[in-house]
């Protein structure tokens, strides 16, 4: 078993207060009324979209506020209590449990060696009004990968192998850090990126590692992963490692190259049953397998029309597919780690060509 691969064992429990401590660097409060300027009165023309615990907008820093030059592009986070999932259901948690997540990301972020990276968004500022709960990254948006999945004319071959390299580099820090921080909640909806394709993971709901995070759950029947995401392992023995980020990042990358997320890839097969990106590509894999006596099978699920991308090789096509079914194994020690994710990458052939990452 490789030497990085850690456990964290999480302790369920009730508290009756919760201890969420100081957040770094009060001059970065900004109010509700804020909020509303930047985003237009949080209109519709700048909805992004959602993420576990909330809603993405496109927002504009004032020329002159706080003494910036011009105007400023940047993405602004509205917290929720409800945990929405397909057809509009939803559950919900304490506005004590969302406010302590709040304030662990801000603390995570603040981390020299976590704002320091060129793939997270860095804050830009925060508020904490009575029950409005707002965080604003300096990123300016174009869109997330979730939105974006489907389009092969915007979001190409070479972008999205950019993207999978840069989210398993940010990944690959937090893991081999001395703290090990887990990401848990990893999503298409949680990863913005800009106008040149540069990836941003922006949720960080369910941080875990060091001193933030300490094992607290949003409450019974509120999932613990994004919807479409789920390490089954994880339900079953109820036990967080690094594989665990490992396996929603092989689900990111399934989705990828199939240019379908999940939900999507049901209604593009037109299947009656609701079908997870992941299930979907493992049991195709067991069926080549099946054909193949058992034996050692490569194959490629890129679809058709990313195949036809001028960027598009067959050998890299076959090679992230393994590798994201590898991503996706049921039992974590069979997972690799992100390190050696990140060198299965940095050897692709569009990479190497293109030598732009």
């Amino acid at each position: 078993m490789p030497s990085c691969f850690f456990l964290l064992i999480l302790v369920y429990h009730t508290c009756a207060s919760l201890d969420v401590g100081s957040v770094p660097d009060p001059g970065k409060e900004v109010t509700y009324k804020d909020l509303q300027l930047f985003t237009d009165n949080f209109s519709e023309k700048n909805w992004i979209g959602r993420t576990q615990f909330g809603i993405l907008y496109r927002a504009k820093l004032p020329r002159g506020w706080k003494g910036i030059d011009d105007e400023k592009d940047v993405t602004v986070k509205m917290w929720e209590t409800k945990n929405y999932l397909p057809n509009d259901k939803y559950h919900c948690v304490s506005p004590e449990y969302l406010f302590a997540r709040v304030k662990d990301e801000i603390r995570f972020l603040s981390l020299p060696f976590i704002e320091s990276h060129q793939n997270v968004g860095k804050v830009e500022g925060y508020c904490f009004e009575e029950n409005k709960l707002g965080v604003v990254y300096d990123v300016k948006p174009f869109d997330t990968i979730h939105n974006l999945m489907a389009d092969k004319e915007k979001f190409g071959w070479r972008n999205r192998v950019k993207v999978a390299l840069g989210l398993a580099r940010f990944l690959e820090h937090c893991h081999v850090n001395t703290s090990r921080y887990i990401v848990r909640n990893l999503s298409a909806a949680h990863v913005l990126v800009d106008q040149d394709f540069n990836p941003y993971l922006v949720d960080f709901a369910m941080i875990l590692g060091g001193d933030i995070g300490d094992g607290r759950e949003p409450g019974s029947g509120v999932p613990l992963f994004s919807y479409g995401y789920t390490d089954s392992y994880v339900g079953l023995c109820g036990l967080w490692t690094d594989r665990t980020d490992v396996y929603t990042f092989g689900v990111i990358l399934l989705e990828l190259i199939m240019k379908h997320t999940s939900h999507g890839l049901t209604r593009a097969l037109k299947l009656k049953r609701h079908a997870f990106v992941d299930d979907i590509a493992c049991m195709c894999y067991r069926k080549k397998l099946a054909e193949a006596g058992n034996g050692e099978v490569k194959c490629s699920f890129i679809n058709k029309y990313l195949r036809l991308d001028p960027d598009f090789d067959d050998e890299d096509g076959t090679e992230l597919t393994m590798l994201a079914l590898h991503c996706v194994e049921r039992l974590p020690h069979h997972r690799p780690s992100m390190q050696e994710v990140v060198h299965k990458l940095e050897n692709l052939h569009v990479v190497d060509k293109l030598a732009r990452f």
